[in-house]
């Protein structure tokens, strides 16, 4: 595998295969520098497995990449539906974004588990549970769990804390500022082995539970760039599997 040098410069994390092998190198949006095991930074230098998975994918690819950190996800969609930014990774299809996105074929699936303090608990089995009772949750700015938790966002506004970065939310978590968070089912791991008080709550199975996938930019982007990723992420599989599955 050709090494990949990653290097801070201002606010991109520049990650090129060589010059002269890309003909086209995509900025990818990422809003937190510190999402483990996805998204993590060390001695300076961006790694994580949403950043090993680009590597796999565009190895020996026409395409490189380079990683451009974003205020929230929030933002990087914006960014994304006016080709300011080209790629998006770990994204959830739905309807909307499919107006201004290419969707490439599922890399990894995500499962959305919920999380509280051991020292707050409350008798909750579902969802509504906690929006009847008048309780918080905190989210992620522009991520998506699930069509139930859409309905919420509309009807039960002032019970949704927003954040951008996951380390945040989990540290409102320990000084009980809120009652549950939502997270990802490995970064949620990670945080609990960190954070004594914390526990994932098996009541509930999971908030969402679907594929995700990379999302290019309809605006500067091509549909054959997207069939030449789906080819690339069906030639990678077994490597993209035993990295999550690790």
């Amino acid at each position: 595998m050709k090494q990949l040098k990653i290097l801070f410069l201002y606010v991109f994390f520049i990650i090129p295969l060589s010059a002269a092998a890309c003909e086209r190198t995509f900025s990818v949006a990422s809003h937190d520098a510190f999402w483990p095991p996805y998204v993590v930074t060390v001695n300076g230098k961006l790694q994580g497995s949403e950043v090993e998975a680009l590597n796999i994918i565009f190895e020996d690819s026409p395409f490189c990449f380079k990683v451009e950190m974003l205020p929230n996800s929030k933002r990087a969609f914006t960014e994304i539906r006016h080709g300011r930014i080209d790629l998006g990774w770990a994204g959830s299809y739905t309807k909307d974004r499919a107006q201004y996105v290419y969707f490439s074929d599922s890399y990894r699936d995500e499962v959305m588990r919920l999380y509280q303090n051991k020292n707050n608990p409350h008798n909750i089995t579902n969802l509504a549970d906690i929006f009847d009772q008048g309780l918080t949750i905190g989210a992620n700015f522009g991520s998506y769990y699930g069509a139930e938790f859409e309905r919420y966002k509309k009807t039960h506004p002032d019970q949704i804390e927003y954040t951008s970065a996951t380390q945040k939310r989990f540290e409102m978590l320990v000084k009980q500022r809120l009652d549950f968070i939502i997270e990802d089912n490995l970064a949620g791991g990670f945080f609990v082995k960190s954070m004594p008080t914390i526990e994932l709550l098996t009541a509930i199975p999971f908030i969402n539970k679907n594929p995700v996938h990379l999302m290019l930019s309809k605006r500067n982007t091509r549909e054959k760039d997207m069939l030449i990723i789906n080819a690339l992420i069906k030639s990678k599989k077994t490597q993209l599997d035993a990295l999550f599955n690790n």
